[in-house]
């Protein structure tokens, strides 16, 4: 009992460990140094994206057959065997099994260690308290990755390109070390394919869960084509170059906030509610960015990281509220593969928008196709 305890604890530093990716703001910078172009580029981050949605799903259902320790530990060591390839790469081709690496490890993680936390609560009949402990852990997570980016930044400046994911080698290191130490919370699945077949079935039955992955992939959806925009946002209203490691850094503070209160909301209001005010919000927030086209607009920002922090706390509270005990992680890699792929198709329809509408639109684009799709959604979860 001593040792599930004691996950808690060791979930709490793999993820702040996890955070610590010194290389994420110059990555771009790296790879240039090391004679990639940027088609080349572009296309390792799509071999990275296709990589995580084929093996979304079933990295769920590995994690439930093989134990969340077991997954964990592959993962991370996966994690720390693409920095290495970064580190050591000088062709494409090794970029390219890096980032497969890199997606077989954040695929295998996804939902394993979120589940781990929920099982090891359980153990002591604390589960209701499993969106706090969650919202504060992935409170401090943020804290990290701002603190990396930060960090990374005056690595790259005063040391090297190098040292950036050479430290984030010893980060990921952490992270392994510390998976090896945990304990595996509740029994593994060893039931015939059939039956999780019939269970996944009444899962995907469930219309309550449905609705909800539907709506955070929605907003979530945007939210991440959102975030692509910010840079050429930055540089239409002039932002200085030297400040775009600190926006991005308070960013990830502002959204640790959302994260850190996210359960007290969801005390307080209902799930209707915060899905009406998680909409608005959003909504509000792309209007004003295109209103106040200038310094002002950066505001709205924070507003959107504060919703991304609120609704991550409510889809994975529902997930494991709705998940059977025997596929948790694969309902939440389902919930996951669901946000991949609407992201995907929203990514490719705004890259054709932007191809004929300049900076300063793009965002009332945006909210009005979301006021669409949040108008069809409301209508018919009201029918259905």
């Amino acid at each position: 009992m001593r040792r599930i305890e004691r996950n808690i604890s060791l979930v709490k530093w793999i993820y702040i460990t996890q955070g610590l990716v010194f290389i994420g703001p110059v990555f771009m910078l790296y790879f240039g140094s090391r004679g990639l172009e940027l088609s080349q580029i572009l296309m390792l981050q799509f071999i990275f994206s296709a990589s995580s949605m084929v093996l979304e799903f079933p990295s769920g259902y590995i994690s439930d057959k093989l134990g969340r320790k077991r997954t964990l530990v592959v993962a991370y060591g996966s994690l720390v065997l693409a920095v290495y390839l970064f580190l050591k790469g000088v062709s494409f081709n090794t970029f390219a099994l890096a980032e497969f690496a890199f997606a077989l490890g954040y695929s295998l993680i996804s939902g394993t260690l979120s589940s781990l936390l929920f099982e090891s609560l359980r153990v002591f009949g604390k589960e209701c308290d499993y969106s706090k402990v969650f919202g504060a852990i992935v409170h401090k997570q943020l804290l990290a990755i701002a603190f990396a980016g930060i960090v990374g930044g005056f690595i790259a400046k005063f040391i090297s390109l190098d040292a950036t994911v050479v430290a984030t080698l010893f980060a990921f290191l952490a992270s392994f070390v510390l998976s090896l130490f945990l304990k595996e919370p509740s029994v593994v699945n060893a039931r015939g394919i059939k039956e999780d077949i019939k269970d996944f079935k009444l899962v995907l039955s469930n219309k309550e869960l449905i609705s909800i992955t539907i709506f955070v992939a929605l907003i979530f959806a945007f939210n991440q084509v959102s975030f692509w925009y910010y840079q050429p946002y930055f540089k239409a209203i002039d932002v200085d170059l030297a400040y775009f490691g600190l926006l991005f850094a308070s960013f990830q503070i502002v959204a640790s906030i959302g994260f850190k209160y996210a359960n007290a909301i969801m005390q307080r209001f209902s799930k209707e509610q915060i899905f009406i005010m998680v909409s608005v919000a959003t909504l509000i927030s792309y209007v004003g960015m295109w209103w106040f086209f200038s310094y002002a607009g950066l505001v709205f920002i924070y507003l959107q990281q504060l919703v991304r922090g609120l609704f991550t706390i409510l889809s994975s509270e529902y997930a494991h509220k709705f998940a059977s005990n025997e596929l948790r992680a694969t309902t939440i890699s389902f919930m996951s593969l669901a946000k991949k792929l609407l992201f995907a198709g929203n990514l490719y329809l705004f890259a054709q928008i932007s191809k004929g509408v300049g900076m300063e639109h793009i965002y009332l684009i945006m909210a009005g196709v979301l006021a669409i799709l949040l108008v069809l959604f409301f209508v018919l979860k009201r029918v259905f």
